[in-house]
Protein backbone atom coordinates (compact mmCIF):
# COMPACT_ATOMS: atom_id res chain seq x y z
CA UNK A 1 0.00 0.00 0.00
CA UNK A 2 2.87 2.34 0.66
CA UNK A 3 3.80 2.26 -3.02
CA UNK A 4 0.23 3.24 -3.93
CA UNK A 5 0.32 6.19 -1.54
CA UNK A 6 3.69 7.27 -2.92
CA UNK A 7 2.32 7.13 -6.46
CA UNK A 8 -0.69 9.19 -5.38
CA UNK A 9 1.65 11.82 -3.92
CA UNK A 10 3.72 11.74 -7.11
CA UNK A 11 0.55 12.28 -9.17
CA UNK A 12 -0.42 15.18 -6.91
CA UNK A 13 3.00 16.76 -7.35
CA UNK A 14 2.74 16.38 -11.14
CA UNK A 15 -0.67 18.04 -11.04
CA UNK A 16 0.76 20.96 -9.05
CA UNK A 17 3.38 21.45 -11.78
CA UNK A 18 0.75 21.61 -14.52
CA UNK A 19 0.24 24.89 -16.38
CA UNK A 20 -3.29 25.05 -14.95
CA UNK A 21 -1.99 24.85 -11.41
CA UNK A 22 0.74 27.41 -12.07
CA UNK A 23 -1.80 29.81 -13.57
CA UNK A 24 -4.18 29.24 -10.64
CA UNK A 25 -1.42 30.01 -8.15
CA UNK A 26 -0.62 33.23 -10.02
CA UNK A 27 -4.30 34.19 -10.00
CA UNK A 28 -4.53 33.51 -6.26
CA UNK A 29 -1.45 35.63 -5.62
CA UNK A 30 -2.83 38.45 -7.76
CA UNK A 31 -6.10 38.34 -5.82
CA UNK A 32 -4.33 38.21 -2.46
CA UNK A 33 -2.30 41.29 -3.41
CA UNK A 34 -5.21 43.30 -4.85
CA UNK A 35 -7.00 45.01 -1.96
CA UNK A 36 -9.71 46.36 -4.28
CA UNK A 37 -10.56 42.91 -5.62
CA UNK A 38 -10.59 41.47 -2.12
CA UNK A 39 -12.85 44.23 -0.85
CA UNK A 40 -15.16 43.73 -3.84
CA UNK A 41 -15.55 40.05 -2.96
CA UNK A 42 -15.96 40.74 0.76
CA UNK A 43 -18.57 43.41 0.02
CA UNK A 44 -20.51 41.01 -2.20
CA UNK A 45 -20.41 38.34 0.54
CA UNK A 46 -21.61 40.84 3.17
CA UNK A 47 -24.51 41.90 0.98
CA UNK A 48 -25.42 38.30 0.25
CA UNK A 49 -25.53 37.57 3.98
CA UNK A 50 -27.70 40.68 4.50
CA UNK A 51 -30.28 39.44 1.98
CA UNK A 52 -30.24 35.98 3.59
CA UNK A 53 -30.77 37.52 7.03
CA UNK A 54 -33.72 39.54 5.78
CA UNK A 55 -35.27 36.43 4.26
CA UNK A 56 -34.83 34.51 7.53
CA UNK A 57 -36.35 37.19 9.71
CA UNK A 58 -39.01 38.20 7.19
CA UNK A 59 -37.72 41.74 6.76
CA UNK A 60 -39.93 44.39 5.27
CA UNK A 61 -40.44 44.57 1.54
CA UNK A 62 -38.56 47.88 1.45
CA UNK A 63 -35.59 46.47 3.38
CA UNK A 64 -35.48 43.47 1.10
CA UNK A 65 -35.77 45.61 -2.06
CA UNK A 66 -32.93 47.87 -0.91
CA UNK A 67 -30.70 44.98 0.13
CA UNK A 68 -31.40 43.15 -3.13
CA UNK A 69 -30.55 46.26 -5.14
CA UNK A 70 -27.28 46.65 -3.26
CA UNK A 71 -26.51 42.98 -3.84
CA UNK A 72 -27.15 43.37 -7.56
CA UNK A 73 -24.78 46.34 -7.71
CA UNK A 74 -22.13 44.39 -5.80
CA UNK A 75 -22.54 41.45 -8.20
CA UNK A 76 -22.03 43.72 -11.20
CA UNK A 77 -18.86 45.11 -9.65
CA UNK A 78 -17.68 41.58 -8.84
CA UNK A 79 -18.27 40.41 -12.41
CA UNK A 80 -16.41 43.42 -13.82
CA UNK A 81 -13.27 42.83 -11.75
CA UNK A 82 -10.62 41.25 -13.98
CA UNK A 83 -8.57 39.84 -11.09
CA UNK A 84 -11.61 38.01 -9.72
CA UNK A 85 -12.62 36.88 -13.21
CA UNK A 86 -9.17 35.35 -13.74
CA UNK A 87 -9.29 33.63 -10.35
CA UNK A 88 -12.73 32.13 -10.99
CA UNK A 89 -11.71 30.98 -14.48
CA UNK A 90 -8.51 29.38 -13.21
CA UNK A 91 -10.27 27.66 -10.31
CA UNK A 92 -12.89 26.26 -12.65
CA UNK A 93 -10.34 24.96 -15.15
CA UNK A 94 -8.17 23.41 -12.44
CA UNK A 95 -11.19 21.75 -10.80
CA UNK A 96 -12.20 20.27 -14.17
CA UNK A 97 -8.65 18.99 -14.61
CA UNK A 98 -8.67 17.34 -11.17
CA UNK A 99 -12.09 15.80 -11.86
CA UNK A 100 -10.89 14.38 -15.17
CA UNK A 101 -7.94 12.74 -13.43
CA UNK A 102 -10.17 11.35 -10.70
CA UNK A 103 -12.52 9.98 -13.38
CA UNK A 104 -9.61 8.20 -15.05
CA UNK A 105 -8.50 6.68 -11.74
CA UNK A 106 -12.05 5.63 -10.91
CA UNK A 107 -12.61 4.13 -14.35
CA UNK A 108 -9.31 2.27 -14.14
CA UNK A 109 -10.10 0.85 -10.72
CA UNK A 110 -13.58 -0.19 -11.89
CA UNK A 111 -12.23 -1.70 -15.10
CA UNK A 112 -13.76 0.75 -17.60
CA UNK A 113 -10.96 0.96 -20.13
CA UNK A 114 -12.97 3.22 -22.44
CA UNK A 115 -12.73 6.22 -20.11
CA UNK A 116 -10.20 8.78 -21.23
CA UNK A 117 -11.03 11.23 -18.47
CA UNK A 118 -12.40 13.74 -20.95
CA UNK A 119 -15.99 14.07 -19.82
CA UNK A 120 -17.25 16.10 -22.78
CA UNK A 121 -19.74 13.94 -24.61
CA UNK A 122 -19.75 11.33 -21.86
CA UNK A 123 -23.05 10.01 -20.61
CA UNK A 124 -21.65 9.67 -17.10
CA UNK A 125 -19.50 7.35 -15.05
CA UNK A 126 -20.79 3.91 -14.26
Amino acid sequence: MEETFNKARELGELMLKSPLSVRLEAARNAFDNDMEARETLFDYNRKTRRVEELMEKNGSAEEFRQANEELHEALEKLQADKVIEELVTCESRFNNYVNQILNIVKATVLGDESCSGNCSGCSGCH
